[in-house]
């Protein structure tokens, strides 16, 4: 056990990449909520590359992605920044928490604004993420060699951790009184443009792309998820009680 611990603290960023930066946006989410498709229109509009810079599966398996958090904020002000001067960051709660420990992340990051990106469908958003989990196929552009298999325990499991993500941001940011952009995921189904128009407007830049914007990545949902949901509600679903049955 170690006694003594270095606080957190603000990272110093350097000239010569702080001039090159107009405005940030850290997009505060959770799993499977749409965010790799926000991701990919983001950057396709100009408004930064957000992704898991902080503990991401995906930058953490790249070959000398560096470890210490105060390295991957300027790997975020720097790759994760367009050429508008924007750079963006995608953050779960669960990776805040560990990252709170070594750095400030606020009070390091120049001229930033928040989005909270949430999704109306939670048990869907539960199911996808149980199905990814097991066959690692976290994005359409990915291929799994796994064939899904039902469980109810872990869909259950990642609903109850979704919505605990969800009440951690919701408490941080009405404890600190910070204002933030609210997105859904569906809003970004139905109206791209719309919703990245908001974005655009958060960081005071121009709008400049064309109407079909697109990720790059295709709705990976099928009729495998309405299987599953239709099985999990068959065996979990009970409207006389708050509490839900896990599977032993």
């Amino acid at each position: 056990m170690r006694l003594f611990r270095r606080p957190p603290a603000v990272v110093e960023i350097p000239p010569n990449i702080l001039s090159e930066v107009r405005a940030g946006i850290l997009v505060c989410t959770s799993p499977r909520s749409g965010s790799n498709h926000l991701a990919g229109l983001m950057a396709s509009a100009g408004l930064g590359h957000p992704l898991e810079w902080f503990g991401g599966r995906r930058l953490l398996e790249l070959p000398g992605y560096p470890r210490d958090p105060r390295a991957q904020l300027l790997r975020a002000l720097t790759e994760g920044r367009s050429s508008t001067g924007v750079y963006a960051i995608k953050l779960f709660a669960s990776q805040f928490t560990q990252l709170a420990k070594k750095v400030k992340l606020p009070a390091s990051l120049p001229n930033l604004s928040y989005v909270r990106l949430t999704r109306d469908d939670l048990l869907g958003q539960a199911i996808s993420w149980a199905r990814a989990r097991q066959t690692r196929e976290f994005r359409s552009s990915e291929i799994s060699h796994v064939p899904p298999r039902y469980d109810g325990h872990a869909i259950a499991e990642s609903l109850e951790k979704i919505l605990m993500e969800n009440v951690t941001w919701d408490g941080w940011f009405a404890k600190n009184g910070l204002s933030f952009l609210p997105l859904t995921y569906e809003q970004l189904q139905r109206d791209p443009a719309g919703s990245l128009t908001k974005l655009a407007q958060l960081v005071n830049v121009e709008p400049n792309w064309e109407t079909n914007l697109r990720s790059g990545l295709e709705i990976q949902r099928d009729a495998i998820n309405e299987e599953w949901r239709k099985r999990f509600l068959s065996e979990y679903a009970d409207p006389s009680s708050f509490r839900y049955r896990m599977i032993k």
